[in-house]
């Protein structure tokens, strides 16, 4: 058991730190609505105090709102104010503000309560509970797929690679670890075995869908292999598909040259070379993905999205 000071159950002590937590819990909130609707941006931009008005002009939001997310900013010490009621963030600080990835996610898991509630209420056995059988599409070395496995023991676990150092690095990985539940194969998604229709509960593409020269087939194959109450989870570290709304964004900068060098060279490899790359989007994905009848469900401009088959 973890040592516990007496400060720790201290009543006072305990409530301060209940009511810190709270507190800074709904702040965070409004950090993370500032990042969405891009008023952190404007204040990183603003190279002198402005005032409320045009703060909200350069962002192209409503003043009175703004006006009030940076009196609660204020007050918490995110956002300065002058004496002349001027907003400002100062220049050592501004590149702080943009790390905070729990900040940028509350905004969109807040709106999950209400199904973490049902959850917890029920008393079915949890999502989890019901995978039997997994895809990794894509798997690489086999690391992710490993973890299924070890994480899912009563599962059938399933890796494929187009690359065979790939697949024989896995298969010693799976030896090393003594998993018994897992098998990786050399094959590429654009012709997957005949016995495997609707075999999959749950199918991965692991920063693989960006990669493909011919994703038509890839994508009908893995629709074809799921289940009819399966869930295949995409993740891609994509950006926009305007590259306007990319501007300022240098980690995706970084990562766009990243695709000249690895992605996008893999994505024209073969016919017909599909040529998408990290360029391609989150819009162009999630347009692709319902075009050939999946639903995606929750928000689909994040980099990890969750899809089932529309017969749901």
């Amino acid at each position: 058991m973890a040592s516990v000071s007496p400060d720790d159950t201290n009543p006072d002590v305990y409530e301060e730190r209940f009511n810190n937590i709270v507190y800074s819990g709904v702040i965070a909130l409004g950090v993370g609505l500032g990042h969405r609707v891009g008023l952190f941006k404007a204040l990183t931009y603003l190279p002198e105090p402005e005032t409320s008005q045009s703060i909200a002009e350069h962002a192209g939001l409503n003043e009175r709102y703004v006006r009030e997310w940076l009196f609660s900013m204020a007050a918490a010490k995110i956002v300065f104010v002058t004496d002349d009621n001027k907003y400002y963030i100062p220049a050592d600080c501004k590149t702080k503000t943009s790390k905070s990835l729990y900040a940028t996610m509350m905004p969109a898991i807040a709106p999950l309560t209400k199904d973490v509630e049902k959850c917890l209420r029920s008393k079915d056995p949890s999502s989890a509970d019901k995978i039997r059988t997994v895809l990794d599409i894509g798997c690489g070395v086999g690391k992710l797929t490993a973890s299924i496995a070890n994480y899912f023991p009563d599962a059938k676990v399933v890796g494929i690679d187009v690359d065979s150092y790939a697949i024989e690095t896995a298969i010693k990985l799976k030896e090393d670890k003594h998993l018994t539940n897992v098998e990786f194969y050399l094959l590429g998604a654009e012709y997957l075995t005949e016995e495997w229709e609707k075999s999959f509960d749950w199918i991965i593409m692991f920063r693989v869908f960006h990669d493909l020269p011919n994703p038509d087939p890839c994508l009908r194959e893995s629709i074809r292999v799921m289940k009819d109450d399966g869930v295949m989870t995409v993740l891609d570290n994509l950006g926009h598909s305007n590259p306007k709304l990319n501007v300022g964004n240098k980690p995706l900068a970084a990562t766009l040259m990243v695709s000249c060098y690895m992605c996008l060279p893999c994505s024209l490899s073969a016919p017909p070379a599909a040529g998408n790359g990290i360029g391609w989007g989150l819009e162009n994905r999630a347009a692709y993905i319902r075009e050939n009848g999946l639903i995606i469900h929750d928000n689909e401009l994040v980099e990890c999205i969750h899809c089932s088959k529309a017969t749901l």
